[in-house]
């Protein structure tokens, strides 16, 4: 764990340092307070609406299925928000560690995730407008829902205008970390790409705490659990319980390059693989509008091969010189002052006599 001293030096190392943290807190605050809003607006219509324990319907809406239809899908929205909630707070803290860590990845993928969040805003727009269009036909009273869709289309304004700031400020701030890059590893071009890609593994283990951990979570409490304990939810659980100690052990895997631990890592991704398979086969069914998640449970494939393809490429790297740029803690200074001492006295050894 960093010191608070280091913390405060990172942020405060420069105006974009600053400027971009300023603005990735600012962002969380008015997202999250209009999240919140419309997801009790959205509560608020789903309490008037009819419940029903069906949740499958068929794909025609006929005036006596549209306000069964749409409590079912609002219910599952206000997961939706809260699961827009969590991504902003982890954002925070994504920027805060990138920042501090000064991982360039991790920079600029935060930046084209911000983008993936206004689109996924824009969609609210559009999902909200048809639910809210279908129950203008019924007689029940859309005030609150009428309300989260004023609301969603200003989110969607609010989401995008950061991204377009944030991105610019991402662009400054890679800048800045190349140059501290440099200083820190030196001018071994090989080293510097065994860093790099590194920073790519570690940037995917972070991204899975969000695309896999939480939203497997969210998942397993609104979906999984319903269905009692069969060999499905099982293995959804069990996936889940060991999400973030595996991520861990996944970094301790790559720090300490032990083979054992990255091929227990790889083989617990294979698993995650097959726990989103599961997920989409029980949301791939009628009448269950879980379309938020379902583009996020893709997201969460593309994020497990990757990670998966980035562990197997980071092995082949082990014992080839890097193990001392990617220590934390106590260790770290210990093994870089080795290294150097390993270069310096293979550079002696060249030297020519001027006899």
């Amino acid at each position: 764990m960093p010191s608070i001293r280091k913390i405060i030096d990172r942020v405060t190392e420069t105006k974009w340092s600053r400027l971009y943290i300023s603005m990735a807190i600012l962002q969380c605050i008015f997202i999250v307070t209009i999240q919140l809003i419309i997801c009790s607006q959205n509560t608020m219509q789903s309490d008037i609406l009819p419940q029903t324990k069906n949740t499958e319907f068929s794909y025609t809406s006929t005036s006596n299925q549209i306000p069964y239809q749409a409590a079912d899908r609002l219910a599952r929205i206000k997961w939706e928000n809260i699961a827009f909630v969590g991504f902003q707070i982890w954002f925070v803290g994504m920027v805060f560690d990138a920042t501090v860590y000064q991982n360039t990845a991790e920079i600029l993928a935060l930046s084209i995730l911000n983008v993936i969040c206004s689109i996924l805003a824009a969609l609210e727009v559009v999902d909200c407008n048809k639910w809210l269009t279908l129950l203008q036909t019924t007689n029940f009273n859309t005030a609150p829902l009428a309300l989260a869709w004023k609301l969603e289309i200003s989110l969607s304004v609010v989401v995008m205008g950061f991204a377009v700031i944030l991105a610019y400020l991402s662009y400054q701030m890679s800048r800045q970390f190349g140059w501290n890059v440099y200083k820190k590893i030196g001018a071994d071009i090989q080293i510097q790409r065994m860093y790099r890609l590194f920073q790519f593994f570690v940037l995917a283990l972070k991204v899975d705490i969000f695309t896999g951990f939480l939203v497997s979570i969210f998942y397993v409490i609104q979906f999984a659990l319903k269905q009692g304990i069969t060999w499905q939810s099982g293995i959804q659980l069990a996936v889940t319980i060991l999400w973030l100690p595996m991520l861990y052990f996944a970094r301790t895997a790559g720090s300490t390059e032990s083979i054992g631990r990255m091929v227990t890592f790889l083989t617990f991704e294979a698993v995650v693989l097959v726990h989103y398979v599961l997920i989409l086969t029980q949301t791939f069914e009628p009448g269950n509008y879980w379309y938020t998640w379902i583009v996020l449970v893709f997201v969460g494939i593309a994020t497990d091969v990757i990670t998966f393809a980035l562990g197997l490429m980071c092995m082949r790297n082990f014992d080839k010189g890097l193990k001392p740029f990617v220590q934390r803690g106590r260790n770290k200074q210990k093994l870089q002052d080795l290294e150097m001492d390993q270069k310096n006295k293979s550079r002696q050894s060249w030297r020519i006599d001027d006899d």
